[in-house]
């Protein structure tokens, strides 16, 4: 396949998967229900992954930042960093989960379900061990 049916091919496919993540349903059900090919799904899904991958590694490519962003130059190159603006929780709604359990270790609150499977809870001590 030559470079430019490639990249028409690659844009094809993160159109279909941003149209999959933006679905809100699992990836495989969205497949399903719009007779996409899980197959070809998940093959172009690693491709796209690599190639992001390679070109993040790649310092020669310009850096494609918004009005809202800041460019910082470091010693390999520059870093583009962007705010992500969290609520305040004043703004927030009140929150409808209830915990059976909450853990407090120095700034750390964790609020647990009973329903919170086996592997979370092991990770869970792991990291506060870890802290």
């Amino acid at each position: 396949m030559d470079k430019i049916t490639h990249q028409v091919r690659a844009e094809h496919w993160a159109k279909i998967m941003n149209e999959c993540i933006n679905s809100g349903m699992s990836k495989t059900a969205w497949c399903r229900a719009n007779g996409i090919s899980e197959k070809q799904f998940f093959c172009w899904q690693r491709i796209l992954r690599r190639e992001a991958f390679e070109n993040s590694q790649n310092s020669s490519l310009p850096a494609i930042i918004g009005s809202d962003q800041e460019m910082v130059p470091t010693t390999q190159g520059t870093v583009s960093f962007t705010e992500i603006k969290i609520p305040s929780s004043s703004q927030s709604t009140a929150s409808v989960f209830h915990p059976d359990l909450v853990i407090r270790k120095g700034d750390i609150i964790m609020e647990i379900s009973n329903s919170a499977s086996d592997a979370l809870l092991s990770r869970i001590g792991g990291i506060l061990s870890a802290a």
